[in-house]
């Protein structure tokens, strides 16, 4: 088991529900914040179970290191689900029905709200990174190819294989994390397809993680949380944003 070497404790953050400027109206979200210091900040795109205990932990587990982070409720704008949605089948035909009636341009427009929300932040050092979880992960390449980011990081991601054609206007490094067991993202036709596209960038890496299915890197996630592969992701993560 992968020791949690990167975490400074929960004692040195704060957490809190946040209502994000977009237009003239107000995006609900998530952030958590240092108690002290600069770093880049991170913008957390959750999967479509919504901005959950889940996704909060990891903007905590963030913040908890030093990275601002923010976590927008995408699917606020949606005429039948706004809300958090409970892991389990029923939440996953809602969430799947919401996600596609996501407005793609939107979506980015509500990640540039968030960044701007968190560039305010006095922990934030100007420079920021995006995470995409399942759902989150194409909308990482998309707003990281549209906006000024510095670094994206995409965890089981749910069908970037369908916007690799963004890929040539990202020019921050990026990594993918993929389970081996994904049913969600199969290695033939999605991973494969992602490590076509990323082959000739130095700066773009994609890490397999064996035994590895969707959602792996939650810990809520009772027989799919994969321990050892999501304290490598982290780890991973985390030596990324050290080096912006």
């Amino acid at each position: 088991m992968l020791k949690r070497d990167n975490d400074q404790g929960t004692d040195n953050m704060s957490g809190q529900e946040i209502n994000i400027p977009y237009l003239s109206r107000l995006l609900p979200g998530y952030i958590a914040e240092p108690l002290n210091g600069r770093k880049p900040g991170v913008v957390v795109i959750g999967a479509i179970f919504g901005v959950d205990d889940d996704i909060k932990a990891i903007t905590e587990r963030l913040a908890a290191n030093g990275y601002p982070a923010i976590a927008p409720n995408m699917f606020w704008e949606d005429a039948e689900d706004t809300d958090v949605l409970p892991v389990s089948p029923e939440g996953s035909e809602r969430g799947r029905a919401r996600a596609a009636r996501v407005n793609r341009d939107a979506g980015v427009a509500y990640i540039a709200a968030a960044i701007e929300t968190l560039r305010a932040s006095p922990r934030c050092n100007g420079k920021i990174a995006l995470q995409g979880y399942c759902f989150g992960g194409p909308f990482m390449v998309q707003a990281s190819a549209r906006l000024d980011i510095s670094a994206g990081f995409s965890y089981h991601g749910s069908y970037v294989e369908k916007f690799v054609s963004e890929f040539g206007q990202i020019t921050c490094p990026v990594q993918f994390h993929y389970g081996d067991n994904d049913a969600v993202a199969p290695m033939e036709g999605a991973v494969s397809v992602v490590q076509a596209a990323c082959a000739d960038r130095h700066d773009a890496e994609v890490f397999i993680y064996s035994g590895g299915e969707h959602s792996y890197m939650f810990p809520s996630r009772a027989g799919v949380y994969l321990e050892d592969a999501a304290e490598l992701s982290w780890q991973r993560t985390f030596e990324l944003l050290a080096s912006l």
